[in-house]
């Protein structure tokens, strides 16, 4: 055997665990050097030492990193080295800081120690906070580092929980249709789009498969040994065993679809309960600690003390920059469990080239000219439309505009001042010119656009179950599907009642069931409908008993959609909670302005400056009332988007929110 580690092999292939593993072996100090050569330093000591690292390897083949342990320490410790140094770098420079503002005068004012300390107290200081700043930026680098590959696997196997029974039934569908295992697990290989992580385990078997020549039962075993999710690896078990024996697969995939869709549910169960604790902190970081700290500082203030920069610090920094990192813990964790379905491209035809004799027509480039005319005209004529049917961001293209256009209206008329001085007169309403308004008229188009786009699939969403389930009927009666169509259209109505016109017509003039319906999926771009259309098309082509695959999509479809539904109502209690949360926000800060700061003034102002009542004349009254505005709509705006987080998994959704919450604000503290 060669000696460990002396072929440089970054990506490879991910097998079983041990193979990564080299025998422990005293190396020589010429295996050694020529280790150095190959590879550096780091890898050499990280190679030397296979036993510790073990389990990072299997982290990172679980991620799909197709990196070995040694190369991702490696890049892990050039990083830490790096950022020690910064954090050095950082620390000396606070600690300057900090013997500039006067920071250690208690512990040089000491008569005992004072005299002895001062000399040394610059480089000491420079040394610990230095040192400090370097365990904390290289140290935590390297950890996070470290971790990162488990927490990717978490998030993988989350998302295989959460799709393995979709995909379960997906494979029930063809192989009830007569596909064999291995092209069963090649068709979900090639749903990626659809069944997400679920997909690229079957990949790791297809691969086996047809790339290294190895039998399925030995593929199937490899891709158990090695994916995060202990269902999936349950669900590989049992699939060796039903091979092994030559029971029927079909049958097994039926049973097994009902015993992973409970295993999804308790999946879904469980994260809620760790959304809801997250939203009850939210209340109190960013509700009840605010408000502590921020009447602390007034008090302070009211003393005699200067708190207005760690105030502003804490509305203007620490307050936006914690929300918005909540809000991405809250997606991170989301993600898992969102709908892959919206990127799906059905569409089976393709661009078609014009011919020859079409091109030599003499009118044929003046043709092309007028359509693209057309296109455009109906873009400029119809922005309207042409949103509707795309994506509501592209509203951004039309409200980012208005919105500029908006403030540079409002400047060229006086109403706002672009110097600073003229800014701090009038602080409040120069916010609500630079920031709400804006604000306003760019998010209102898209929350506009995005609320009608989501009405619409819901309300699809929840009628296409009970459509599938009368084709299904229909058709296990011996109506044909066209004539099933027509009864399901007239039964129907809105836009799914047109759609399924389409399908029956487009069944009829083309005899393409298959292309039929995944046109029918691509033009209403609704999740359930995408992959419920791909299940169907791709069951019928291998089945001529089309009632029983529409059943199976219909029950898949079902299931999902209650999954949604209960995600929505028990969350919706805590939307109302962070919604609560902000609104004790607003009242307690108004009672602070009315109460506190108001009378405050009114007693400088009636003192003429010649108080001697607890330095009433030096608290910035004015400058409190603008913190406390901006706080607010901070307030209003990240409650608002956490909301809509909270109870769609979607970003937009807290727009809304969002809106009314800033209108609220900014309503209260123009009539107070």
């Amino acid at each position: 055997m060669s000696s460990p580690g002396i072929d440089d092999q970054p990506i490879v292939p991910e097998y079983e665990l041990e193979q990564y593993f080299p025998e422990r072996s005293e190396l020589s100090e010429e295996e050694r050097a020529k280790l150095r050569e190959q590879h550096g330093y780091f890898r050499t000591y990280f190679r030397e030492q296979p036993d510790r690292f073990r389990k990072l390897q299997r982290w990172l083949n679980q991620a799909r990193f197709g990196l070995t342990y040694d190369v991702y320490l490696a890049a892990t410790a050039r990083y830490a080295i790096g950022a020690a140094v910064v954090g050095l770098v950082l620390g000396v420079a606070l600690s300057v800081q900090l013997m500039a503002m006067g920071a250690f005068a208690p512990v040089t004012d000491l008569p005992a120690v004072g005299g002895v300390l001062e000399p040394v107290l610059a480089p000491l200081a420079g040394f610990v906070f230095g040192l400090l700043g370097l365990a904390v930026f290289g140290g935590g680098t390297a950890a996070a580092r470290y971790y990162y590959p488990r927490t990717v696997v978490n998030q993988r196997r989350r998302n295989i929980d959460v799709l393995l029974p979709h995909a379960i039934v997906y494979m029930y569908a063809l192989s009830h249709g007569g596909m064999n295992t291995f092209e069963v697990i090649k068709e979900v290989a090639q749903a990626e789009d659809v069944y997400g992580e679920v997909a690229r385990e079957c990949d790791m078997i297809v691969r086996d498969v047809e790339l290294f020549g190895n039998d399925l039962f030995t593929a199937i075993r490899d891709a158990r040994n090695l994916t995060p999710s202990d269902n999936l690896e349950q669900f590989f078990d049992d699939t060796l065993s039903v091979l092994d024996s030559g029971s029927d697969f079909s049958t097994f995939l039926s049973d097994e679809s009902e015993t992973y869709m409970t295993e999804a549910k308790q999946e879904q169960e469980n994260f809620l309960e760790t959304l809801s604790i997250l939203s009850e902190i939210f209340v109190v970081m960013f509700v009840a600690a605010p408000l502590f700290l921020i009447v602390t500082l007034m008090v302070i203030s009211l003393l005699g003390g200067d708190s207005l920069n760690q105030t502003k610090a804490l509305v203007y920094l620490f307050l936006p920059a914690g929300m918005l990192v909540f809000i991405v813990l809250i997606d991170l964790l989301s993600k898992p469990y969102a709908q892959h379905e919206h990127d799906v491209d059905l569409s089976q035809e393709e661009a078609v080239d014009p011919s020859d004799a079409a091109e030599s027509d003499p009118h044929f480039e003046e043709y092309e000219k007028r359509k693209r005319r057309d296109e455009l005209l109906e873009l400029v004529t119809n922005p309207i439309s042409e949103i509707r049917k795309r994506d509501p961001l592209l509203s951004l293209a039309i409200s980012v505009p208005a919105a500029l256009v908006t403030v540079g209206a409002l400047v060229a008329t006086g109403q706002l001042q672009t110097s600073l001085a003229g800014m701090g007169r009038t602080p409040i309403k120069h916010t609500v010119g630079y920031g709400v308004v804006p604000f306003l008229v760019t998010t209102v188009p898209l929350t506009l656009f995005y609320e009608a786009e989501r009405r619409r699939e819901q309300r699809i969403s929840s009628r296409f179950p009970d459509t599938l389930n009368i084709l299904s009927s229909a058709n296990q009666m011996g109506i044909r599907l066209v004539d099933a169509l027509d009864l399901v259209s007239r039964w129907s109505e809105g836009t799914l009642a047109d759609e399924l016109r389409k399908v029956r017509n487009d069944i009829t003039w083309n005899h393409d069931v298959e292309g039929a319906l995944l046109s029918f999926a691509d033009r209403l771009r609704v999740p359930q409908v995408t992959r419920t259309m791909k299940l169907i098309a791709k069951g019928s082509r291998s089945s001529s008993d089309l009632s029983e695959i529409i059943s199976i999509a219909a029950e898949d479809t079902r299931n999902r959609y209650q999954i949604e539904q209960n995600r929505r109502q028990e969350m919706s209690a805590y939307t109302a909670i962070v919604a609560i949360g902000f609104l004790v926000y607003l009242a307690v800060i108004v009672l602070l302005d009315t109460s506190y700061l108001q009378p405050i003034g009114q007693m400088a102002t009636d003192a003429g400056g010649n108080s001697d009542l607890l330095t009433v004349s030096t608290v910035p009254v004015d400058q409190y009332r603008t913190i406390f505005f901006h706080s607010a709509l901070i307030q209003g705006a990240g409650s608002g988007l956490l909301a809509g987080k909270l109870a769609e998994n979607d970003i937009l959704a807290g727009l809304k929110y969002s809106i009314v919450l800033v209108a609220i604000a900014l309503a209260v503290f123009i009539f107070i």
